[in-house]
């Protein structure tokens, strides 16, 4: 008896070795893949940027240097992109928070009718590229706008910082929006309640109450929305016109002037005001959860009938501007000739262009290889680090928050300047492949997928984990068998969100693309640069259909096995 209990022992002491070099060996990899795609890469930024540069032979040569930055800020015309950059971002951020709170407000302070559906329209946005919103403002707006040049007969027109400002708006509203009203709906309203009982004004309330308890969660929205306005890239290069910024700066010194010594330093002075905003949204992040309550109470008293018919018509003006703008763009890509033929039309979906229809193909291709990966690859990681805990779970943490805070195209350039050499001989399997666009995309989006991972494994009871393993099941099987099936949710949520992004995304593979691999998102952007308007309109509503039936035929699933897709899970 006495033997068979040692061998029971030794056998689980076995497996507990087993499991945790498991968890060493997966955890490892995945640390090895963020050093080598994300840490390595930046860091090689870093360094180009204080190396001394032949503008002649266009390469690096060897020997520290600061000239590249002294270069920089010696050229105005350069360094003007900064100030741009900042003005701009400012701007779209303060327009935005408060149009997007207000909005939230009306989602979760009022009795309003249709908030669901209003709540999913404001997040429409999400499923275009980030360029559609300049393209439609520049369709009514524009030099040729329908609403300047047709109906007001008026010169003046949407580009430069002003149509910049308005698109980034457009485009940033939903991201905004999305953490307000989670802040909104978790802070304990009874707050409200017991002021206006006491007599206060809803004036008073509001002022009061709602900001000061909503203040960090505002501040969120506020840093987010700066960290995307100041790298984004799609709208600017579109609407901007003669107006640059520093997304496009680093574009046009890469790809048109062949100077990587200023690509790279842009990159490196981008890359301050985002980590900075980064730092910004993650610190006021955790300082919302602190404020929320536990017993938040989601009931609402009857709202008074001009508060509710105030904030419902407000709502709805938002929701139809956002619907808006994706309409012009799908009416547009079936008008002969916007403004001058009217008569309907399928030709725009003829794309004469490298690739043709099959950009289309390769972007669905890739979209869902990158949603496969990147969801497992952040489940997996979320569960090493939550639910495993091994001595390097921080440092693994650190790694994978990090991609958040490096603009998509600063990764893209950073890419080229390193997989296009002989390094580690990985040239051949990378550069010019779509292999290194996924791998791109992956982890440029890394943060979003293993902090939705970390959350779904905190809501799972450890004990379960230690049931599969107490009853003999390995590592391996206890997630297969266990942890997966009751990460369903989180999982699929995480597919969608990659395959969205991977779908509508530009900066981050502006750089990447090659003569063998085109895409659809950067198609748009180049049919639209080429003032091919009707195609780039009909690939961006192409990309537009696939994205929706994508995300409908998935809550269809989870529908029907009576699963449902959280609000924050659809509004990643």
């Amino acid at each position: 008896m006495s033997t068979v209990k040692a061998e029971r022992i030794e056998l689980s002491q076995r497996r507990i070795v087993d499991d945790k070099l498991v968890v060493y060996l997966v955890g490892g990899v995945i640390g090895l893949f963020l050093i080598l795609f994300m840490v390595i890469p930046v860091g090689n930024i870093l360094r180009l940027s204080i190396t001394k540069y032949e503008p002649e032979s266009h390469s690096f040569v060897s020997g520290l240097t600061l000239d590249n930055f002294v270069n920089y800020f010696s050229k105005p015309a350069v360094v003007q992109s900064l100030y741009n950059s900042l003005y701009v971002s400012l701007w779209s951020t303060f327009i935005t928070t408060i149009l997007a709170f207000f909005f939230a407000y009306g989602l979760t302070r009022t009795t309003m009718r249709w908030k669901k559906a209003l709540y999913y329209i404001a997040l429409a946005p999400l499923v275009a590229p980030s360029l559609l919103q300049a393209m439609a403002l520049i369709s009514l707006f524009g030099t040729n706008g329908l609403i300047t040049a047709g109906l007001l007969k008026v010169e003046w027109n949407i580009y430069g910082p002003t149509g910049i400002i308005i698109s980034e708006v457009l485009y940033c509203f939903p991201h905004a929006m999305v953490i307000l009203y989670t802040t909104l709906s978790a802070v304990d309203s009874r707050l409200d309640e017991a002021a206006s009982s006491l007599g206060a004004s809803s004036v008073t309330t509001f002022f009061k109450i709602t900001v000061p308890t909503s203040r960090y969660g505002i501040f969120s929205a506020a840093a987010l929305v700066f960290n995307l306005t100041i790298t984004d890239f799609g709208n600017p290069i579109i609407i901007g016109r003669g107006y640059r910024v520093l997304a496009t700066e680093i574009y046009l010194q890469v790809i048109g002037m062949q100077r990587f010594d200023l690509g790279t330093t842009i990159a490196v002075i981008l890359l301050v005001p985002s980590v900075t905003a980064f730092l910004l949204n993650y610190y006021f992040t955790r300082k919302s959860h602190a404020l929320i309550s536990g017993q938040a109470k989601p009931m609402l008293a009857p709202s008074r009938p001009l508060k509710k018919w105030s904030f419902t018509t407000y709502c709805w003006i938002i929701a139809g501007v956002l619907l808006s703008v994706i309409g012009v763009v799908v009416i547009k890509s079936f008008i002969t000739i916007w403004m001058y033929d009217w008569t309907p039309t399928l030709k725009h979906f003829k794309f004469r262009i490298a690739g043709g229809i099959g950009v289309l193909w390769t972007s669905l291709w890739i979209s869902i290889v990158v949603a496969i990966i990147g969801s497992f690859l952040t489940m997996v990681n979320g569960y090493i680090i939550e639910k495993k805990n091994p001595f390097f779970a921080q440092p693994l943490y650190l790694l994978s928050v990090i991609p958040a805070a490096i603009p998509g195209l600063v990764m893209g350039l950073s890419y080229i300047l390193i997989y296009n050499t002989k390094f580690l001989n990985l040239d051949n399997l990378l550069y010019g492949k779509a292999s290194l666009i996924i791998i791109n995309i992956v982890i440029c989006n890394f943060t979003l997928g293993t902090l939705s991972s970390i959350t779904n494994m905190k809501n799972i009871d450890k004990e379960m984990d230690e049931a599969a393993t107490s009853l003999g099941a390995g590592i391996t099987n206890a997630f297969f068998q266990v942890i997966f099936p009751l990460s369903k949710v989180s999982f699929i949520s995480n597919l969608i969100y990659y395959f969205m992004r991977s779908m509508v995304t530009i900066s981050a593979v502006i750089f990447l693309i090659s003569p063998d691999v085109h895409l659809a998102a950067v198609s748009v952007i180049n049919l639209e640069k080429d003032g091919r308007e009707g195609p780039s309109s009909a690939m961006a509503s192409l990309i537009v259909l696939i994205v929706c039936v994508v995300i409908i035929l998935a809550m269809a699933a989870f529908k029907k096995k009576g699963l449902k897709l959280t609000t924050e899970a659809a509004g990643k």
